[in-house]
């Protein structure tokens, strides 16, 4: 029967042709999916399984006709198209629009690659993939975001040697003028543009040709089975994660990995409480006996004697380092963390601190701080976040330990914050704003229905609503364009769903004054804890966008720099 009459076939599909039909708009999505929700790390992290030529899952699609009426959208990115597709994408939709971005330069964000990790310069040949650290070599940057660099310049991409993921397939006219520049001697230039030609026939071409196994079902399958087949996907399957793998890896050497995890569980509240992965407590062992968290170098080369050695302390590191970002650094939440991989490197050396004489003790925690607000304030993990947490580890220890140390944080030795751009941030970037918020916290801000410092009530974990709201914003005449955002960091203010829900769409001015003398002095003090002045000349009951954004801005760059230790630079005036 299914030869007669098969259910579904299964063909290989290239990247070109898909990102091909999603462009002509034959292939689409059907009304039904989700928004495309991948953070560009998800990207980076397939654009590497695709270089790699490791398998990224298969894709399902559903054939359509002049008989089927089902109604689709085109790919985020996609524009144009006046066609009706031939098929629908029911599973692979983050996948493929991570792709068509990705290699034709559209959305937000924009891809690169590095060169230089695929070659070896000195021996004048290509690096095998294992070899070549992919985690710095593949980024992502955000076009909107202002930056000390812009990678879309050719300039610094040829003193970079970095070049657009979706420009990899005009590359040749690019890499001469790359040879040129490095090497000034006419025979070295050309054996290095054919070097790098080779590089991109063997790692480039997998863009272009990498074959996605492609489950299409036919147009009269009936919409009863398609709905079964899209929940039964999205309802299935687990993930194979590295603690899964060096857990069975460990077990016939004595090391039982489920049972040191259920025992810290239950040893230490707040591993649990902040939900840290199982495997981030091994990529810290890993730093403290081989100073790195590369995945490759935790799954290959960490032993079981070297887990047993250092399993117990650096739990408790882990539980150390979270509750100093709980109670010194306003954390109060895995909700409200930043950065997760930044636990890694500081549970590293949480346990050598906690080793150290009172006065030592107290002098590297400040450090430590130091360390931590400068990276959340730099998006310093927002990237390459394994290789940064070696790098961090390494200067870590010398800089925490010694009394002249050779090596300082990068995060540290480069912060260069500029106020303009923490004037215009927005609140998606998730580290800065989570940041900015934490920073308040600490610094005493206070609940709105308790006036309880938030850092004190432990049974709510705050949400968070806009100032000035959205249609007050888009109504009113600005002398800075730039600043016509309502979804400005600056622009959010702490609060518990209680108040949330009493405020909804109102003006916060609005709600203040609304209410009797005594709860508006008690509103005012609370504001005023999460920087917000409140007097009549202010911006905010003056109801002045601009001016309550330079006012709540000047006041934030003091708690920057006493949390950071560092200066920030001017240049929004």
């Amino acid at each position: 029967m299914f030869k007669e009459d098969p259910v579904f076939k299964a063909l290989p599909e290239s990247t070109g042709s898909l990102v091909v039909a999603i462009k002509k708009g034959s292939i689409a999505l059907p009304d039904f999916q989700r928004d495309f929700v991948w953070e560009p790390r998800r990207t980076v992290e397939l654009l590497k399984s695709i270089i790699s030529r490791y398998p990224a899952g298969t894709l399902l699609t559903w054939a359509q006709n002049d008989d089927v009426s089902f109604g689709y959208r085109y790919f985020d990115g996609v524009s144009g198209p006046e066609r009706r597709p031939n098929r629908l994408v029911l599973d692979g939709q983050q996948r493929l629009t991570s792709i068509y971005q990705a290699l034709t330069g559209t959305g937000d964000h924009k891809f690169f690659i590095r060169v230089w990790p695929f070659i070896d310069r000195e021996a004048g040949c290509l690096r095998s993939l294992d070899d070549v650290e992919l985690d710095d070599a593949i980024f992502a940057h955000d076009s909107r975001a202002r930056s000390r660099f812009n990678p879309n310049d050719m300039a610094w991409q040829i003193d970079n040697a970095t070049f657009p993921v979706s420009e990899y397939d005009r590359l040749r006219p690019w890499f001469k003028k790359l040879a040129r520049e490095v090497e000034p001697d006419r025979d070295a230039a050309d054996e290095l543009e054919e070097l790098l030609n080779q590089f991109r026939d063997s790692y480039l071409q997998p863009l272009e040709s990498y074959a996605f196994p492609v489950v299409d079902l036919p147009a009269s399958t009936p919409l009863v089975a398609v709905c079964n087949i899209f929940e039964t996907l999205n309802r299935t399957g687990k993930e194979l994660t590295p603690f899964d793998l060096l857990t069975a890896k460990f077990y016939p050497l004595g090391v039982h990995m489920r049972d040191l995890w259920n025992d810290a569980l239950n040893r230490y509240p707040l591993i649990s409480e902040f939900g840290v992965d199982a495997y981030g407590l091994l990529q810290a062992v890993s730093l403290r006996v081989r100073g790195t968290a590369q995945r490759a170098d935790v799954l290959n080369k960490l032993t079981a004697q070297e887990v047993h050695s250092h399993w117990d302390s650096t739990v408790g590191g882990m539980s150390d380092a979270l509750d100093y970002l709980k109670s010194q650094c306003g954390a109060v939440s895995s909700t409200w963390l930043p950065y997760s991989m930044i636990l890694v490197p500081m549970a590293a050396v949480f346990t050598e601190i906690t080793d150290l004489r009172s006065k030592a003790r107290i002098e590297a925690l400040e450090k430590l701080g130091h360390f931590y607000w400068c990276s959340v304030f730099s998006e310093n993990y927002d990237q390459g976040a394994n290789s940064q947490a070696g790098a961090d580890y390494r200067a870590l220890r010398d800089w925490l330990f010694t009394e002249e140390p050779e090596r300082v944080p990068e995060a540290v030795e480069n912060f260069n914050l500029v106020d303009a751009d923490l004037l215009l941030a927005r609140a998606n970037r998730k580290a800065l704003f989570r940041g900015v918020m934490t920073l308040l916290i600490r610094a005493g801000a206070k609940d709105f229905e308790s006036a309880q410092a938030v850092s004190s009530i432990s049974a709510t974990t705050p949400d968070h609503i806009r100032v000035f709201p959205r249609k007050f914003i888009q109504e009113s005449a600005f002398e800075d364009g730039e600043l016509r955002d309502p979804d400005l960091i600056l622009n959010r203010v702490l609060v518990n769903r209680g108040i949330k829900r009493a405020i909804r769409d109102r003006h916060i001015a609005d709600y203040v004054e609304a209410e009797d003398p005594a709860s508006q002095k008690k509103l005012s003090e609370v504001l005023e804890s999460h920087l917000i002045e409140t007097g009549e000349g202010g911006g905010l009951m003056g109801r002045a966008y601009e001016a309550f954004l330079r006012e709540r801005l000047s006041l934030l760059i003091d708690l920057i720099e006493d949390a950071t230790g560092r200066s920030i630079v001017y240049e929004s005036e």
